[in-house]
């Protein structure tokens, strides 16, 4: 694996891990404990669930209390305590607030990325943690991911071996990370079948529009057979 150096290198790999965790796990809360333990076992990432209405921890990896030096009975007492302690000040009330605006938005389904700092093992330091925050459908929990931004090539090919994803997705993450909201909506419908004219009434924009998004879709994509508009739909979850 290629050496990672830049920021904007780190921040996308960092969005890609994040991808794979989330769309390997899903809603299933079963599911979501038992990858925690695969993934936090050398203390580079970490799982967790949120209560929406208190918007504080209900599960978290193992891996976090090993590295605030906490047990989980006493981090969960009083998890303000802990988050104020080891966290940057202020960094908490501005993720909530991203994951609030987010969920108050036209697409609260969607995830949400932020980079918070927290210190390690009492350490006078802070360090960078990347999260992804998403509402889990149809419950009232909040999952997140913490990969530690220093830890980035080692987690990388941690998750890669823990997650069976394909190369397609690894390949095509970039281009579907760049679509707006419109364009997944548009192949969505593209791929269910519709015509032009059927995916202008269904999203209330002109048939000259839609025909503009198809053709940047083919920029962007590079497709152009039918079969691989579904295959690329099928993998990101468009349909």
């Amino acid at each position: 694996m290629k050496n990672i150096t830049n920021e904007k290198e780190i921040l996308k790999t960092l969005e890609l891990q994040a991808y794979l965790i989330e769309k390997k796990v899903g809603n299933d809360i079963v599911l979501i404990k038992e990858l925690s333990k695969e993934l936090s076992k050398d203390d580079r990432s970490a799982i967790g669930l949120n209560d929406l209405q208190q918007f504080v921890p209900v599960f978290l990896s193992d891996s976090l209390f090993r590295l605030i030096d906490v047990c989980p009975e006493d981090y969960f007492k009083d998890p303000m305590h802990y988050i104020n302690q080891y966290l940057f000040s202020g960094d908490f009330e501005k993720g909530a607030k991203v994951v609030r605006d987010r969920l108050e938005s036209e697409t609260p389904d969607l995830p949400v990325s932020f980079i918070q700092r927290m210190k390690i093992l009492n350490t006078k330091d802070f360090e960078g943690v990347y999260t992804l925050s998403k509402k889990l459908p149809g419950s009232n929990l909040l999952l997140n991911i913490g990969i530690r931004v220093n830890s980035i090539t080692q987690v990388t090919m941690k998750m890669l071996r823990s997650i069976d994803q394909t190369d397609y997705m690894q390949k095509n993450y970039q281009r579907f990370a760049q679509l707006t909201l419109r364009e997944r909506e548009v192949i969505t419908l593209l791929a269910l079948g519709y015509q032009n004219n059927e995916i202008a009434d269904q999203l209330f924009i002109s048939k000259a529009t839609v025909e503009q998004h198809r053709k940047n879709l083919k920029r962007k994509l590079e497709i152009k057979r039918f079969v691989d508009l579904i295959r690329f739909a099928q993998a990101f979850d468009l349909i």
